[in-house]
């Protein structure tokens, strides 16, 4: 079957799935779509939710959450997507609420959590083993990703890293998702090789734990424990995907099953994943296990957005709905390779009802149907998770959870649910009331079916390019600095990243040179070059440096203090000359000066001064 005719068997597939699911939808499932499309139609009530949950539930004293939240809902209103009985109950609480805060917030975040309790799960011990047996029973196997705070420092990495080896000794836990940024508090891509190194020594632990614990399974099978590595930011990839591989290549791992989870909306995840299946090809050959790729879609966006346009740097993923869902096809189908598949077991997670049966399609084709299997999320869309367990019966449900007392660290889950729930090209925000042959159905048929023509001309390089090593400069100069009157003054400015953002015109325009990107591993290497080529320069070998006024450089007759690498304890980097309270003096003149006549000058002269380009 070519590609036209797998894409058209998945289209007949979905439908069927669709179908199916519309059947088993439950009462409390379309209510909990009413509201949805509710807040759909108003998206100021997400925003007012976002601002409830992120601002008044941040505050640890009840009475100042509780005039926190009187606050928005006085400003905002109670949002319109609740329902009469909750609407009500808020505008009590506008009332009444500040008198008894005590009272009334435990009572509003209880109820926040009961209403979030399907899509993240408590993380009490009880309670987390009741949930996961009855999912157990169903046949149903569960991803438990325990939410935390950010780390402050290494004690608490120590600490979350110890959490996760319990989690794995707990005999409901089958598979658990872990990030990077979570066992480590001192990543850092500048220090590539460190970094990596220190991960592998916490990865190793948690490898050989899951290793040696066992999982029995609804219908008697018995399983190694599994681990997910999650890779939430674009910075990390590299770095996540090296520590894996480096890891799992320790004497004593070869017959590790762990996993790593890779995001389509990100061009050049196309490329790791090449990376890893070559080099899991390798390991298989030589005897080693195979081990598992999740491919998802990626639901970060709008944090990638924020870090770009802080950065100056372009924005890491496709900007496009279609490239995303054509790059995610396109590592469907060199995934679904029957000698791929053989060293990398693929996870197809999607709610995406096309993409899901288009991984049905491919996996019967490859023969190895057996080495695939479909995720989605808990709590998200259960009438169409119910169908496709009825097709697939290999199913893996990634479910948060957290504790009561750390409600709050689920706060940036939601909102990323949130977003991606309500996305316009996104199928989840019609799954729940979405009818075959619909506008909307025909709507999201069109766009799956236009991704294919998208494949072949799609790229798998990164979108960010900043290479320091390729840099051409120019230096801005003329005239007279505002600091130090007399003296030129020639600032490097990098034109490799500048691009399309260029200056029109140097004079009325300004365009911030972009931060270096550490996550590209050409300036990881230009940093280290840096680094040999000083690292020499040191103790007899260190730089002279004069002590500077008003342009005139200053060796003689004044006190030499040396400069420590703080890297390299004892080790002088530079010796420099101290003031005196008369340089000090004179240096307060010639500011004065400077400033005296730079105020003379007028506005369009010292903008062609600090902008004249040579």
């Amino acid at each position: 079957m070519d590609r036209d005719g797998q894409v058209e068997r998945a289209i007949q597939l979905a439908r069927q799935l669709q179908a199916r699911a519309r059947e088993l939808q439950t009462p409390a499932e379309r209510r909990q779509q009413a509201e949805l499309d509710q807040m759909i139609q108003s998206p100021g009530d997400k925003a007012t939710l976002t601002e409830i949950t992120d601002q008044a539930f941040r505050a640890q004293r009840s009475g100042r959450a509780a005039d926190q939240l009187i606050h928005i809902l006085d400003v905002q209103g109670v949002p319109r997507f609740f329902s009469a009985l909750d609407r009500t109950m808020l505008r009590g609480f506008q009332t009444f609420g500040a008198y008894l805060p005590s009272v009334a917030m435990p009572l509003v975040k209880e109820k926040m959590r009961e209403e979030t309790a399907n899509v993240i799960l408590p993380a009490e011990e009880e309670l987390l083993a009741q949930h996961l047996e009855e999912r157990r029973r169903e046949g149903l196997r569960m991803n438990v990703n325990f939410l935390g705070e950010s780390l402050l420092g290494e004690r608490d990495a120590q600490a979350r890293l110890q959490s996760y080896l319990r989690a794995l000794e707990e005999p409901l836990v089958e598979v658990t998702s872990v990030k990077i940024s979570t066992i480590y508090s001192q990543i850092s891509a500048l220090a590539h090789e460190h970094t990596v190194g220190v991960l592998c020594d916490r990865l190793e632990l948690l490898y050989l734990a899951a290793a040696k614990s066992r999982f029995r399974r609804s219908v008697g099978t018995v399983v190694p424990k599994f681990v997910y590595l999650d890779i939430e930011e674009y910075r990390d990839k590299e770095i996540t995907a090296a520590a894996f591989m480096r890891t799992l290549d320790r004497p004593g791992l070869d017959q590790v099953q762990a996993g790593i989870a890779l995001q389509a909306y990100i061009p050049d995840s196309f490329a790791t994943q090449r990376q890893i299946t070559e080099w899991a090809r390798r390991r298989v050959a030589t005897g080693g296990s195979p081990v598992t790729i999740r491919i998802v879609k990626g639901a970060n966006m709008e944090m990638e957005r924020v870090e770009a346009s802080l950065r100056g740097w372009p924005l890491a993923t496709f900007a496009d709905k279609r490239d995303t869902d054509a790059n995610y096809h396109r590592m469907l189908q060199y995934g679904m390779q029957r000698e791929n598949l053989a060293a990398v077991r693929l996870g197809v997670a999607s709610h995406n009802l096309f993409t899901l049966a288009y991984g049905l399609v491919l996996g019967a084709r490859s023969g190895r149907m057996e080495h695939v299997q479909f995720e989605m999320l808990e709590g998200m869309a259960n009438h169409q998770r119910r169908a496709l367990f009825e097709q697939v019966g290999n199913m893996l449900l990634y479910a948060p959870a957290c504790r009561q007392e750390e409600f709050i660290n689920a706060i940036g889950y939601l909102v990323r649910r949130l977003d991606e729930n309500t996305g316009p090209d996104n199928f989840l925000r019609y799954a729940f009331n979405l009818e075959v042959d619909s506008a909307e159905w025909r709507r999201l048929e069109d766009g799956f079916v236009a991704s294919f023509a998208r494949i072949d001309a799609l790229s798998d390089t990164p979108r960010r390019m900043q290479d320091r090593n390729q840099e051409t400069v120019m230096r801005r100069a003329g005239g007279v600095s505002p600091l130090s009157q007399g003296a030129n003054f020639s600032n490097v400015v990098s034109t490799s990243t500048l691009g399309a953002y260029a200056p029109r015109s140097p004079v009325n325009s300004f365009v911030n040179e972009p931060d270096t990107d550490w996550s590209l591993p050409q300036n990881g290497a230009w940093a280290a070059g840096i680094v040999e080529r000083w690292r020499p320069r040191c103790d007899e070998k260190a730089a002279d440096v004069p002590l500077v006024i008003g342009g005139e450089e200053l060796f003689e007759g004044r006190d030499v203090r040396a400069s420590m690498d703080p890297s390299r304890p004892g080790v002088v980097v530079a010796n420099y000359r101290q003031a005196s309270a008369k340089d000090a003096e004179r240096a307060v003149a010639c500011a004065a000066a400077d400033a005296d006549g730079w105020r003379r000058r007028s506005a369009r002269e010292r903008t062609e001064v600090l902008f004249r380009v040579a």
